[in-house]
């Protein structure tokens, strides 16, 4: 719907800057930094899976001793497997009056400001589909933190670095000895872990003010600590912000990743990833981002060229899972 002419033309003169609403910075969208991404050479595909028992040794019962003149024993086999795959493709646009571009005051171009628009509900909706896949319960073995650390990251006397370290213990037995290699926290849980006196401690003495009082580490500083102590070193956060109302409606503001969730697995894979013609071969991960096609942008006129100019933004992509054996979700993890 196009702007009225007082909204879009204020009467009184802009001096010198704008103000706008607040939104958040580019940097709380973790879905492109999560995920490896993996360019496919056609839409749709086979991805080739490895099967890791095949590396796992002769297993038990097989005798390794060869007698003279007897021949060597024979190894068993297990097959290997494969999984399709077909990147969608996710798009949206959004007009201009061609009224409005001439009679705007505002700084920048019209058409500017419309693809920031569409470009950032794009990275939205993809960060939603990234969190509906790594915090699916359906998607990845799961309990909550109950069941799983015997009480909630904020309960008094709360050890979650000792939880979090059993954890990776239990995702390295399910993955047949791989670590995991990334750690996904809610955003409630991460505040949580920075104001914990356990955390607190592993980042310097009480002399020092940092495990003492109510002092609550910086962010930088509680995910040095997890790395540190894990042996993670691709920690994200979820705190990208969506509005949840249907158009019309009042606003109304949710993360986007729930903030009580964690999740931890293998997403860097633990063998480097392979193109190949016609298909694309993994070694053990968790789930990939396969894309086809990148961020493309463009714009176009009504076919009178008077009316209204219309912006576009698209991608093709699908967010992958591989093996749910390879990552795990504690759900809960705070009151």
């Amino acid at each position: 719907m196009a702007s009225s002419y007082s909204n879009i033309h204020p009467v009184d003169e802009i001096l010198s800057s704008l103000v706008v609403e607040t939104v958040q910075g580019d940097d709380v969208f973790i879905a492109d930094k999560v995920l490896e991404t993996i360019t496919i050479p056609q839409r749709s595909g086979t991805l080739l899976l490895e099967e890791s028992r095949n590396f796992m040794g002769a297993g038990a019962g097989l005798d390794l001793l060869r007698a003279p003149g007897a021949s060597r024993a024979v190894l068993g086999g297990f097959d290997r497997s494969s999984q399709t795959y077909k990147a969608e493709t996710f798009g949206l646009e959004d007009y201009i009056a061609m009224e409005d571009i001439v009679d705007s005051q505002y700084p920048g171009s019209e058409e500017q400001r419309a693809v920031r628009k569409v470009a950032r509900a794009l990275r939205i909706a993809k960060e939603k589909r990234c969190a509906d896949l790594l915090f699916g319960t359906s998607n990845f073995d799961n309990d909550t933190a109950a069941n799983e650390f015997n009480g909630e990251f904020d309960d008094a006397n709360a050890e979650p670095l000792a939880n979090l370290y059993d954890l990776k213990n239990t995702v390295f037995e399910a993955a047949h000895g791989v670590n995991p290699d990334t750690l996904v926290l809610g955003h409630k849980v991460f505040r949580t872990l920075a104001k914990n006196p356990e955390v607190r401690g592993f980042a310097g003495t009480s002399s020092a003010g940092f495990a003492a009082g109510s002092r609550i580490l910086s962010n930088e500083a509680t995910l040095q600590v997890l790395r540190d102590v894990l042996g993670i070193q691709n920690i994200y956060v979820g705190s990208a912000l969506r509005d949840t109302a249907v158009p019309g409606a009042t606003s109304s503001e949710a993360f986007v990743w729930n903030q009580t969730s964690i999740f931890m697995g293998i997403l860097r894979g633990s063998d480097a990833i392979i193109q190949k013609t016609g298909g694309v071969k993994a070694m053990p991960v968790a789930a990939l981002n396969l894309q086809f096609g990148s961020y493309m942008a463009g714009q176009f006129d009504d076919p009178s060229g008077s009316i209204r100019r219309t912006v576009w933004a698209e991608e093709a992509h699908t967010f992958h899972k591989v093996d749910g054996t390879l990552g795990r979700i504690i759900t809960d993890c705070v009151n």
